[in-house]
């Protein structure tokens, strides 16, 4: 006995050691023997920690357990810095003895602790989990039942696998979808190796979120799915049996089966909501805006059901239905005594076949209370293929309340909106731009609102407003509002609004009257200069643009419009908007004492220079006033702020503005008269230095005359190429009669020449016969009345007043005045020709450089265009050729990958082309539109 106990000993001896020591013999074979067949088999690189391979009989005896740690996979070349899946703990524990028998290997347990995948799609299509290498094998013929018979194929059963806080990401950049699950955990059990068996599961998430095209529609969701499946191998047969999945509190059960016995896949599936409440509705919120549920509490009766039923595979789509209502509902905030009550939504969705004109989508209700005000629509949606809809709202809102429900910091909004709105039609009739069969009726009804906030302190309210909608129109029966000091009201219509809503190349339509006791231009302006900030911030310059598909005319009736110093009354015109213009329709008013009337067009195509082309009658207008209102005085008669009088004028002005708004002096063009009914001009450097070289005696006292007056004199002006040109006209020189004519520039230069008429000799002072006595030589006037003949250069600042000739005025005044306007207009004409010239080359050379500039881009843009192209072809003919050498000498592979060769060979070719041919449109386009640019000049 004792022997058989030492046996026993040795025999328990010898097993101990083998377990402790055989894994620890073959540790370093298998560890070889994977590593060759990962490297045989993946095209990735793996990497785990060679100290955490382990292979133990110890953990789970009697069974084997192989386990890794730190393991990961690295993709290759595009993907070579991105990690597919990194792992904690990677094991797998197998029953031993199944192992060495070899008939059916049963597999215990498969772990996997705190994986990390990523899959990622890139815009191409290609992926970092296509990392399996070409077999290079032969296909095993399966209609064979060799294998089997000499037990050339393994049985594998796996009995359990779990997931322990995992996280996964999937970002398919080819169609803008995203998803995230964190904190994924799951375990399975289910024995593989019986024919029908049954299969349980348990999912969770801690945090669930899913995107498409930029748009978040799951957030930070958890999610759980108890999934339990009874399994027909056989038969392909999956049977629902008790299951739940909840998102959030929003959780449903399924019952039915999928079953796959062929091609097709057979689903009879019915689902429903299960245990679930409004609550359990609000929860699905976003969480992005879960901060507004805090604090709220819901009621009501929730029912969610729908079903999956028949036959999926190409040609057939199973019918999908389903459907959510509340009803009595309630919603009510801890923080406002605002209840949402009598919530009732009905709700359907009903995709019968593959046949996109059956399905259809409806809320037949959605009506509630919010605190007492009742709001409810409807829609029904059906025919993916020709888009029909009926649509109704009918509500009133109070502002007040919502913002209190749902705050916004830093302004004010109150106000309540009553609305009721129908619209029904279809998307054939918006394609073919019958809107006439598009019916949509409705009305607004605004009182009390006010809106106020940090960008608009004045604030804006509407007393009210009263608008109806029509098929044909939008009529504004009453809309009385203010802004600070301002006040308006407006009445009209508006027409083609379906068309411009639901086309780019409609035309919206609008007739307003428009009446103000006062706009108040002033309080919408900073009150601190804003030049250092302007040359910062260029934004703030940016030029109205004005849309050109609007076709509004505006009657208007201001009595009173303040801005700046210039207080504009009795305001009446029409504005018209069109075309990308602001048209002005014998727009009347009085600004500094005088009337005004302003015809013209503000045109905003080039938005780098937008065009103005004006026309200004002006009546009795003091001149110094308008020296000190209008840059076009200030820049070119500056002379006018000394000047005293009255004028009226009626004169044209083209040109271009700049991102300021206002004129680029240097590229305007104006020409008009200017009737100056009585002005003088009395102090000054010009009047001194006139006085200084004329040197007459005034009466007995013998001092120079210091003082010009014009009385009753029209004065053709014109401005070109930032010169200003004036026709010869008559003033008063210190009691003279004299014509005075020439130009200006726009930085200051005077080219000015003055006949003083009939000067009796008698009344020349000393230092004006010296100076006449120098011109003829040292001979006296003999004759009774001469004329001078005085020209005035250097600039405005410094003007140069020079006496360049005389002539006896014993002959005709008219005949000498004559005269010297001939010659005086022969040289501004002269000049004129010359600014003409030059204004023309300089025209010229921005229609070259436009042109220029065009065509280089243009070129650029083709060939950008065809190297992209080219890039394309180059990529695409190379992936089709390694299809094709891939495929190998399998005649099946090689037929499909040379069809699939040919296939990708002529989508890519399909694709340069489209890309060459927008390429060489969008520079066509360019050149057209500089074309268009450069003949405006």
């Amino acid at each position: 006995m004792k022997k058989v106990f030492i046996i026993l000993g040795g025999l328990v001896v010898i097993l101990i050691a083998a377990i402790i020591v055989l894994p620890i013999i073959f540790k370093d074979d298998i560890q070889k023997a994977l590593d060759a067949s990962m490297a045989e088999s993946l095209n990735a690189r793996v990497f785990y920690d060679i100290d955490k391979f382990e292979l133990s009989l110890i953990r789970n005896f009697p069974d084997i357990t192989v386990s890794m740690g730190d393991f990961g996979i690295v993709g290759v070349e595009e993907f070579q810095n991105d990690t597919l899946a990194s792992v904690g703990t990677f094991s797998v524990t197998v029953d031993l003895m199944s192992a060495i028998s070899g008939d059916q290997i049963i597999v215990e347990e498969i772990l996997l602790d705190k994986p990390k995948i990523v899959v990622l799609v890139l815009p191409d299509g290609s992926a970092n989990y296509d990392i399996a290498k070409e077999s290079t094998e032969e296909p095993i013929d399966d209609s064979s039942d060799e294998s089997s018979a000499d037990g050339g194929s393994v049985n594998v059963g796996i009995e359990n696998w779990s997931i322990k806080n995992g996280d996964i990401t999937y970002k398919d950049q080819s169609i803008g979808f995203y998803s995230t699950l964190f904190g994924f955990n799951h375990e399975g059990s289910g024995d593989f190796t019986l024919d029908v068996f049954d299969m349980n599961t348990r999912t969770t998430v801690d945090a669930v979120s899913l995107g498409f095209d930029g748009v978040e529609y799951i957030s930070d969701k958890t999610l759980e799915l108890d999934v339990n499946l009874n399994m027909d191998m056989n038969q392909m047969k999956f049977t629902f049996m008790d299951n739940r999945i909840a998102v959030n509190q929003f959780a449903m059960q399924a019952d039915g089966f999928v079953s796959m016995p062929g091609g097709d896949i057979n689903m009879d599936i019915t689902f429903g909501g299960k245990d679930i409440s409004l609550t359990s509705l609000l929860s699905l919120i976003p969480g992005v805006y879960q901060e507004y549920l805090d604090g709220v509490t819901a009621g009501g009766q929730l029912g969610f059901n729908g079903s999956v039923k028949g036959v999926f595979n190409d040609t057939s789509m199973p019918a999908v239905a389903a459907s959510l209502s509340v009803n009595d509902g309630k919603i009510s905030y801890a923080e406002f005594n605002i209840p949402i009550e009598d919530i009732n939504i009905a709700t359907s969705f009903n995709y019968p076949s593959a046949d996109l004109t059956k399905t259809s989508f409806n809320i037949d209700n959605f009506s509630m209370l919010v605190d007492g005000e009742s709001v409810s629509t409807y829609l029904k949606f059906k025919n993916l293929e020709n888009y029909q809809w009926d649509f109704g709202f009918k509500g009133n809102a109070d502002l007040e309340k919502i913002t209190k429900v749902v705050p916004m910091e830093g302004m004010t909004l109150v106000g309540k909106i009553n609305a009721k709105l129908k619209s029904s039609g279809q998307m054939a009739d918006v394609e073919a731009g019958k809107y006439a069969n598009l019916p949509t009726s409705g009305s607004i009804t605004i009182n009390d609102f006010l809106f106020e906030s940090e960008d608009l302190p004045q604030g804006f309210s509407i007393s009210r407003a009263n608008l109806t909608a029509s098929p044909s129109e939008i009529n504004l029966s009453e809309f009385t509002a203010k802004s600070g000091n301002s006040d308006f009201s407006l009445t009209g219509n508006i027409s083609n609004f379906l068309g411009f809503a639901l086309s780019e190349n409609e035309v919206l339509r609008g007739k307003l009257d428009f009446t103000s006791q006062l706009i108040d231009i002033n309080e919408l302006l900073p009150e601190e200069s804003m030049e250092e900030e302007v040359q910062e911030d260029t934004s703030a310059l940016e030029v109205i643009k004005i849309p050109e598909n609007i076709d509004f005319t505006l009657t208007s009736s201001i009595d009173k419009i303040a801005y700046s110093d210039m207080p504009i009354t009795n305001f009446k015109g029409v504005v018209l908007i069109k075309d990308g213009a602001i048209i002005l329709d014998k727009n009347n008013f009085n600004l500094l004492e005088g009337s005004f009337e302003m015809t013209g067009s503000y045109v905003t195509k080039d938005l780098d220079k937008p065009k103005y082309d004006l026309g200004f009658k002006v009546s009795d207008l003091s001149i110094a006033s308008a020296f000190s209102t209008f840059e076009t005085i200030k820049n070119y008669v500056p002379i006018a702020e000394q000047v005293t009088g009255r004028f009226s004028a009626d004169f044209n002005a083209v040109g271009n503005l700049g991102k300021d708004m206002m004129p680029l002096m240097e590229e305007m063009n104006l020409n008009g008269l200017v009737n100056i009914a009585q002005a003088s001009l009395e102090k000054g450097l010009f009047i001194e230095k006139l006085s200084a070289v004329t040197a007459l005696k005034s009466g007995a006292s013998s001092q120079p005359a210091k003082k010009i007056t014009i009385s009753d004199v029209l004065i053709q002006t014109e401005i070109k190429d930032g010169t200003l040109f004036v026709e010869p006209f008559e003033l008063n020189v210190g009691g003279q009669n004299a014509v005075v004519g020439g130009s200006n520039t726009l930085d200051g230069s005077l080219d000015y020449s003055m006949l003083l008429k009939d000067i009796p000799t008698g009344q020349i002072g000393s230092a004006l016969n010296s100076a006449i006595g120098s011109l003829t030589g040292g001979k006296k006037l003999i004759a009774d009345k001469i004329n001078l003949n005085i020209g005035i250069g250097g600039t405005t600042d410094d003007p140069a007043v020079k006496l360049l000739g005389t002539s006896n005025a014993s002959g005709s005044e008219t005949s000498a005045t004559t005269d010297f306007k001939k010659t005086l207009n022969s040289k501004v004409d002269e000049k004129k020709e010359k600014a003409e010239a030059e204004l023309e080359k300089k025209k010229e050379e921005q229609r070259q450089k436009i042109m220029t500039e065009a065509q280089a881009q243009a070129r650029k843009i083709r060939e950008d265009g065809k190297a992209t192209a080219d890039k394309m072809r180059e990529e695409g003919y190379a992936a089709a050729d390694k299809l094709i050498d891939e495929a190998g000498s399998n005649p099946i592979k090689k037929k499909l990958a040379q069809e699939a060769a040919k296939k990708l060979r002529s989508e890519t070719d399909e694709k340069a082309d489209k890309i060459e041919a927008e390429a060489n449109q969008k520079a066509d386009k360019l050149i057209e539109k500089a074309q268009g640019k450069a003949n405006e000049i």
